[in-house]
């Protein structure tokens, strides 16, 4: 009987915070497989969710699920989400830190990624620093395959799901651009 009383007397004085990050960690456990268990991915294929806008992500899982966004893996896994699991997701992985990926940026091509995004004004979307702001993704620290994969997918018409910004900016780009694109913010 005291040590029923003593846990429930722990219960009730946990923070709520702690109570809602634990709800926010429990539903991203399916997502921890490819994502990392706080949204750094381990995998290169893998897009990283850590300190993306909570917008965006809420936007991209909602998309998946809806099927305006096609994946194969992604469809059937948000396939389950209530729109409260998607807006929980959405907030637990945006409040999460973002580590840098583990590829070794070579400095011309870092270069002339910038001068690429600086011509074509990326900040004026995506934020100083590319850090994202409501419905624009973060771009800074994500995967570089992830980054050439979603500008190749943009440029030849496979996603769509941009309200029709990102396909006419990435349809003139070449693989090389692309390539030195996703290095430079990458390496940010």
């Amino acid at each position: 009987m005291k040590l029923r009383s003593l846990t429930l007397a722990v219960w009730v004085m946990l923070p709520c915070s702690m109570v809602g990050e634990t709800a926010f960690a429990a539903k991203s456990d399916s997502c921890a497989h490819c994502h990392g268990v706080d949204g750094n991915s381990t995998a290169s294929a893998y897009p990283t969710l850590a300190g993306q806008t909570k917008e965006y992500l809420y936007r991209q899982i909602k998309d998946f699920k809806e099927g305006r966004r096609k994946n194969s893996m992604m469809s059937p896994m948000v396939g389950i989400l209530s729109d409260q699991d998607m807006l929980d997701l959405a907030e637990y992985y945006a409040g999460q830190s973002a580590t840098r990926g583990s590829l070794k940026p070579e400095p011309a091509i870092v270069a002339e990624g910038k001068k690429i995004v600086d011509e074509a004004q990326c900040v004026t979307c995506h934020q100083p620093g590319y850090k994202g702001m409501n419905e624009f993704p973060r771009l800074a620290r994500q995967k570089y395959p992830y980054l050439v994969k979603q500008l190749k997918d943009f440029r030849d018409g496979t996603r769509s799901n941009d309200n029709g910004v990102m396909g006419p900016t990435a349809k003139a780009l070449t693989d090389e651009q692309i390539q030195a694109i996703a290095q430079y913010l990458s390496s940010l």
